[in-house]
């Protein structure tokens, strides 16, 4: 069938390796063997997310975009490698040896991914313990060879490598610094000229300003004051382009100290986008203290090992338990399973074969694949374009959106259902911002919408939905609102923040969908009065939105938030003039200017003042409880070791 055909993602990556003249030997070299990339080319083979993610990346191609359905025990993995990441940052290395040595005993650790990540993580971790720079390189060095044998012989620019290869080559040059700086220099600068030849844009972001900000130090340590500002600039310019906070702090921080340095050399010049720069720091730097201060706290290491992240992931068993009982059919009932090894899958007791999930889901009205989005091709590029559609409207960039989706239109196939409920339900957003459409008939139109992949959806009960599906669910919400059925709205919204915190699935793994609730669930509270849940709404969105590395709904919520402030009891003007001036702050740095202005707006309505004169540069004007209170930390970069010896 049409639909399983595109839905296949090893349909997808043949058609990219073929785009950029790839034989299946360059692409899969080192990684897996040649007949298992035959096999997911034709579809015979969903392979996990490891190696799906390694094959994309190694194509350029962000794997964000897709949600993957995954089965317990893969799930169990994935979520062990997001733990031992997050540990560095907590700084616990004996929890990361415990689980470490659970990894090792896996089974499909054999895989070389798997033997390349652990090596990463055991040699970095050691070296948290012991502070031996010299075994750390070597280690790291002998875990990038498991896939990339010739990394110290070739330009890399020779072979495709997915990001795990080259996070290894920036951790490479942070211990080779200190004795070998060209040597560093040069893995470094080559890494930056394959992520920008090879990688696209969402991929790109999680490497380059790794590379960049090492680079900007070792320009600082020169006393090279150009360099410095220009690759700070870049990393900056990187950063807030994609919404992306690891290193942003630190980044901003040296472009205003190279601004400030040539200033002083060239007798003035740019005060103005020093100025401007300063206090966007500043109110960054604010936020963090208040609501996530690890950032602050983090060491050089764990700078490098802080992600900008925005995987989705579903439990295959969840999916077709809700589904069936949504359904109101008896396990006994269907024909793809039996009624015993139904009950074990549905437990998750038993694994089921990624072909036997397919077939009960099919059965149940349901088509799904093992790797999802919002609209399903065989071309990527329809990703990027889905994907950055959806960028211009949370931007509030409405022409620009307008355009993108006519082009969609043209380019997909609408007889596969998931791509016809993706351009109806923007149409019938679209009719909703131009005022087009009763929001009562915009309503029944989403819902038709909502069910040619959700049939199983009902008012009382919901299963976790998928990223489309979720994003269909908020805006009836919104439109339950407008039509004067805000209490509906309400539990709407409370029932899907009930079905994702009832799936064993971490809220991180469904990063968009949660911030996006968090963000329209706390506005909607805070607007019916409901004040101390609306507050925690906020405060929960804020968290995961830097947890994850994402900075693009922290603005707004910081905007919902001085209107919780201001209708609060406390009348607390202080907290809403500083929530105000933060979330003004923190649009413009992430370029999002349009709410910025909006903010700017709401801001004098509410006190009749400019908010710029709560600036603190050129002169400061307030006190706030907001400014970070933790001292610096005492840097140990480049790491240091007496003991160190090239090798």
């Amino acid at each position: 069938m049409q639909d399983e055909r595109a839905t296949n993602l090893g349909k997808i990556i043949c058609q990219e390796r073929k785009k950029k003249g790839l034989l299946q030997e360059e692409l899969l070299r080192g990684i897996c063997q040649q007949g298992e990339l035959t096999k997911i080319e034709a579809g015979e083979r969903v392979p996990e997310k490891m190696l799906a993610d390694a094959l994309m990346q190694r194509l350029g191609r962000c794997t964000d975009t897709l949600e993957a359905i995954m089965s317990v025990e893969e799930y169990i993995l994935f979520d062990m490698r997001e733990t031992l990441q997050r540990h560095f940052y907590e700084k616990n290395y004996e929890k990361n040896c415990s689980l470490l040595e659970k990894y090792r005993r896996h089974k499909q650790v054999e895989q070389p991914l798997h033997q390349q990540f652990l090596g990463k993580y055991e040699a970095v971790n050691e070296y948290c313990r012991d502070n031996n720079a010299y075994n750390c390189l070597k280690r790291l060095k002998q875990a990038l060879e498991i896939t990339f044998p010739e990394w110290e012989r070739m330009p890399i620019l020779n072979y495709c490598l997915c990001s795990q290869e080259l996070h290894l080559l920036i951790l490479i040059a942070y211990f080779m610094m200190p004795e070998n700086e060209v040597r560093a220099v040069w893995i470094l600068t080559e890494t930056i000229d394959y992520l920008e030849k090879r990688y696209y844009e969402e991929e790109k972001v999680k490497l380059l300003p790794q590379c960049l900000w090492l680079l900007a130090e070792h320009s600082k340590r020169r006393g090279c004051w150009a360099e410095v500002e220009e690759y700070s600039r870049a990393g900056v310019e990187c950063l807030t382009k994609n919404g992306a906070l690891p290193l942003l702090r630190e980044l901003l921080g040296l472009r205003i100290e190279g601004l400030g340095k040539l200033r002083e050399e060239r007798g003035g010049g740019k005060e103005k986008e020093e100025e401007a720069l300063r206090n966007q720091l500043e109110s960054l730097e604010a936020v963090l203290a208040r609501y996530a201060d690890w950032v602050l706290g983090m060491d050089d290491l764990s700078k490098l090992h802080y992600f900008y992240h925005q995987d989705e992931v579903s439990l295959d068993y969840e999916m077709l338990r809700d589904m069936r009982k949504n359904q109101g059919i008896s396990q006994g009932a269907l024909q793809s399973c039996t009624q015993g090894s139904l009950s074990r899958i549905e437990n998750g007791k038993q694994s089921p074969s990624k072909r036997r999930v397919v077939e009960i889901a099919k059965e149940l009205g349901v088509n799904k694949s093992y790797y999802i989005s919002r609209v399903q091709s065989e071309d990527y590029d329809l990703y990027e374009l889905c994907h950055w559609r959806n960028q211009t409207i949370f931007n509030q960039e409405w022409d620009k959106a307008e355009k993108m989706l006519m082009e969609l239109e043209k380019m997909l196939d609408l007889s596969v259902p998931v791509n016809r409920q993706y351009i109806e339900a923007c149409r019938v957003g679209e009719k909703k911002v131009k005022k087009q459409i009763d929001p009562e008939e915009a309503l029944q139109k989403m819902e038709e919408a909502l069910r040619y992949t959700m049939p199983d959806y009902q008012k009382e009960k919901l299963r976790v939905p998928s990223r489309e599906e979720f994003v269909i669910l908020n805006q009836m919400a919104g439109l339950m609102r407008k039509a004067g059925r805000i209490e509906d709205g309400l539990k709407l919204r409370r029932d899907i923040l009930q079905a994702f915190r009832q799936s064993r699935v971490e809220e991180q793994y469904h990063t968009n969908s949660m911030l996006l609730l968090y963000l329209s669930y706390g506005e909607m509270l805070e607007v019916v009065g409901k004040l101390k849940l609306a507050k925690d709404m906020d405060i929960c969105g804020i968290k995961l939105d830097i947890f994850c590395g994402k900075g693009k709904i922290t603005g707004k919520i910081l905007a919902n938030l001085a209107y919780v402030y201001s209708k609060s009891k406390s009348d607390n003007k202080v907290l809403q003039k500083e929530h105000f001036l933060h979330s003004y702050q923190w649009c413009l740095l992430m370029k999002q200017t349009v709410v910025a202005e909006v903010v700017k707006e709401s801001y004098y309505d509410l006190f009749g003042e400019d908010i710029n004169v709560l600036l603190r540069h050129p002169h400061q004007m307030v006190q706030t409880d907001f400014r970070p209170l933790n001292p610096p930390l005492l840097r140990t970069f480049p790491p240091q070791n007496q003991g160190y010896l090239e090798e």
